[in-house]
């Protein structure tokens, strides 16, 4: 094996610290909307709209069939020209959005 240089190292060093961050930048997000909600006296979890989006269908009320939940849409066993098959989200009834856990009390 080759020795590794002081600058590989340093590479490595800041690669690994990059992709820290970019794992570490959703939670520091909610925390930061969730603070700055509970400053103004609003639900933490909505905002104060009380409904959150539907965590299955993401919001769009179907669920695509055939396709991978990981890629979100990239992968699917369609084939070209045929129109996309769907199915309504059971958990929140094809609306997308769901009343807030916080603010209805359950």
């Amino acid at each position: 094996m080759e020795d590794i240089t002081s600058s590989e190292v340093a590479g490595f060093c800041v690669g690994g610290f990059l992709v820290a961050v970019a794992l570490a930048v959703p939670k520091v997000d909610t925390f930061i909307a969730n603070s700055q909600r509970r400053s103004l006296g609003l639900c933490e979890r909505c905002g104060g709209l009380n409904v959150v989006s539907c965590s299955k269908c993401k919001g769009l009320g179907t669920l695509s069939k055939g396709t991978l939940s990981i890629f979100s849409g990239i992968a699917s066993d369609r084939r070209v020209g045929q129109e996309d098959a769907s199915m309504p989200c059971r958990d929140c009834g094809s609306k997308g959005s769901l009343n807030c856990p916080k603010c209805s009390g359950a």
